[in-house]
């Protein structure tokens, strides 16, 4: 088979949840697969840098259109057809929604991570929402042989939002890359961004989908020498937590920013707890990636959360800052609950693998 992927979502470098999706799959799907070959679309005015995947099998096809002149014509006109784009193929894989449009002949395949958008506007701008509407349009949902969603919960909500029909809906999980130990105990990352011994820490966009501000208010009543760290770049109305009427000390709230692989896989193995109250998430990978390090969880009661995190930590309603602050608590006081929690949530990761991904994805190739 020749198997078109729509790369677009890798020209950022600073890669967040679903550009970290498509790059561990995509290198899982072509370590496993050295039969069919693989055309990976992008389209960028300006120079980009991609990820290398040094296969025989693996080829990019890059086009230098206005970015919005292009977005336009596909949405509008169906045009121009991106299969044909690349030179033809038997199926096109979409990693994510985006402005796209394919020949009638083309097998289709496209995975959906949320549908946070028409849950609740109140999380995105208009301009997002515009985004996501445009995006999101209905005959593409129509003409994809099958759509991939990240859990049950989005499948869900793809059939209760959406009506689109189950049997077109396969869940196929994500997967999580394997971390290193590291031999100083995190003691170089917490001295690079003033961490005491004792930290909670969150991973993610700040945006208010994520609920930084329940967390925030949840430290209210937990000692005072216990800090928050928020690894992630500022996403949209950041100013509202930037500008937040802190209940305690802003110095307890330690905003460090975008953090590589390396440093994020060492704050998973020294922090209490990962602290993920989500509001909703289509997936959650933080909430995986802490497992796999040996990390205890507190995430929200809802969406896909407690999918992925099963027994392996806490549940809390992200709503009531007092239940979350009871559940950092808990973790914080009980050391033997917090070991069970590691201990649980290593062997839990085990059952998401990249591999097991790219396997499943592989069978939906075939299959279509």
């Amino acid at each position: 088979m020749r198997i078109a992927i729509d790369a677009r979502v890798l020209m950022n470098e600073k890669y967040s949840g679903v550009a970290w999706y498509a790059y561990h799959l995509l290198a899982a799907l072509f370590e496993l697969d050295r039969k069919n070959d693989y055309v990976l679309f992008y389209n960028s005015r300006r120079a980009v840098k991609l990820p290398s995947f040094p296969y025989p099998n693996v080829s990019y096809r890059g086009y230098h259109y206005p970015n919005k002149l292009f977005n336009l014509t596909l949405n509008f006109f169906s045009w121009p057809k991106l299969d044909r784009l690349i030179g033809g193929c038997d199926v096109f894989f979409s990693p994510n929604l985006h402005f796209t449009a394919w020949s009638a002949g083309c097998r289709k395949a496209i995975a959906v991570h949320d549908l946070s958008f028409l849950v609740e506007r109140g999380w995105f701008n208009w301009k997002q929402q515009w985004w996501h509407r445009l995006i999101l349009r209905k005959k593409i949902l129509e003409q994809a042989d099958v759509i991939v969603a990240d859990s049950a919960s989005t499948k869900n909500d793809l059939i209760e939002l959406l009506a689109v029909p189950a049997e077109k809906i396969k869940v196929v999980y994500l997967g999580v890359a394997p971390f290193a130990n590291n031999s100083d105990g995190g003691y170089e990352v917490r001295k690079k961004y003033d961490l005491p011994e004792k930290f909670f820490l969150f991973v993610g966009t700040i945006e208010p989908r994520k609920n930084l501000a329940g967390l925030i208010n949840a430290l209210d009543g937990l000692p005072a020498d216990v800090v928050l760290a928020v690894a992630g770049d500022w996403g949209w109305k950041a100013k509202e937590i930037s500008n937040f009427q802190f209940p305690i000390s802003k110095e307890r709230v330690k905003f460090i920013g975008y953090v590589s692989e390396e440093e994020k896989n060492a704050l998973y193995r020294s922090a209490v707890a990962l602290v993920y109250p989500s509001f909703y998430e289509g997936f959650g990978l933080p909430i995986l990636e802490a497992m796999a390090s040996g990390c205890p969880v507190i995430a929200g009661n809802n969406s896909s959360q407690g999918e992925v995190l099963g027994d392996s930590g806490l549940l809390v309603d992200p709503y009531n800052a007092a239940e979350i602050r009871q559940a950092m608590e808990t973790v914080l006081s009980d050391g033997e609950l917090r070991s069970q929690f590691i201990t649980a949530g290593l062997k839990r990761a085990q059952a998401f693998t990249w591999q097991k991904t790219a396997e499943q994805l592989l069978e939906i190739f075939e299959q279509i």
